[in-house]
């Protein structure tokens, strides 16, 4: 496969084997394209073979209007009774709920650690589930999701969350992740 940028809103018609990556701005449909695959994976019966890890934050409505962010933080939640493993834990949204820089840093790391839980918990590769959907990547950058035949990854690339230094060092982890993608997959930018 000819690894690739891609800005087709086209759903492919099959994602196995292959590795995505999806970026975009906030509301700008990243999540809802995954819910869009991880469905249709499931209506082939692949529920088994598929694993979530969901790394959205909680963000409470009113906080997300009161910075006319309204509709940040979607969740990836797997079909009822699909058989995909869904694996989340309660995360802060350290920009959005931090007054200082170096509260934002202190949820960052408080993030980090849930995140480290809820990787112990992750299947390995050979374990059966091959299929990987990581969403929101962006808060927790890490090499811990390699080997997967199948990888659908989303993640924050945008300027509406503004210039700080947590933004800056996440946009340069996600630089790098944007460019393994590239090389050995697909990215997909979605523009609001």
């Amino acid at each position: 496969m000819k690894p690739s940028t891609d800005t087709t809103t086209t759903p492919p018609t099959d994602v196995l084997g292959q590795q995505w990556l999806i970026m975009g701005d906030i509301n700008s449909g990243k999540t809802t394209r995954c819910r869009q695959w991880l469905q249709q994976l499931c209506e082939q019966g692949l529920g088994a073979r598929i694993a979530v890890l969901d790394l959205a934050p909680h963000i409470p409505p009113a906080m997300a209007q009161a910075r006319g962010l309204a509709g940040a933080g979607g969740y990836l939640l797997p079909p009822a009774n699909s058989g995909v493993l869904d694996l989340r834990t309660q995360l802060h949204a350290p920009r959005l709920s931090s007054s200082t820089e170096a509260d934002a840093e202190a949820k960052a790391a408080q993030n980090a650690a849930a995140i480290n839980a809820l990787l112990q918990r992750l299947p390995r590769p050979g374990s059966g589930r091959d299929v990987l959907f990581v969403n929101d990547v962006t808060l927790y950058l890490q090499a811990h999701i390699a080997g997967y035949a199948t990888l659908i990854v989303n993640g924050y690339w945008g300027q509406r969350l503004g210039d700080s230094p947590l933004s800056r060092r996440e946009k340069a982890q996600t630089q790098l992740l944007r460019e393994h993608f590239a090389r050995h997959g697909r990215v997909v930018d979605l523009v609001v």
